[in-house]
């Protein structure tokens, strides 16, 4: 409890609180710019390009993660991940045909 000697608790003025609006507003902007700056999807036209785009944010999951930013192993695991969370979710899954080529897809153009 306080007393009635004790100075008043300070409260944040409106120019801090505008200087915090601020910087949210400077870090989410950088935030952004970081992200829409990243590696594009190599080939984005190709047949195999559309079924990994189509499945990775046609469901509204994400959106597709370039695969030259990680290996060939990162992307066989990532990609047996994502298989079973869209089961276990109730999307559409890949045909045979189509897994076979988004495999592929991701396999060609992994990081080395």
């Amino acid at each position: 409890m306080r007393s009635q000697l004790d100075p008043p608790t300070p409260r944040p003025t409106v120019n801090v609180i505008a200087g915090l609006g601020f910087l949210l507003i400077l870090v989410f902007s950088t935030v952004a710019l970081v992200v829409g700056c990243g590696p594009e999807l190599p080939d984005p036209e190709s047949p195999a390009a559309q079924l990994y785009v189509n499945y990775c944010s046609g469901s509204g999951c994400h959106d597709p993660i370039p695969p030259q930013i990680d290996s060939p192993g990162y992307w066989n695991n990532q990609y047996e991940r994502m298989i079973i969370l869209m089961r276990d979710r109730g999307h559409r899954l890949p045909s045979p045909k189509e897994d076979k080529m988004i495999r592929a897809y991701l396999e060609e153009n992994a990081s080395r």
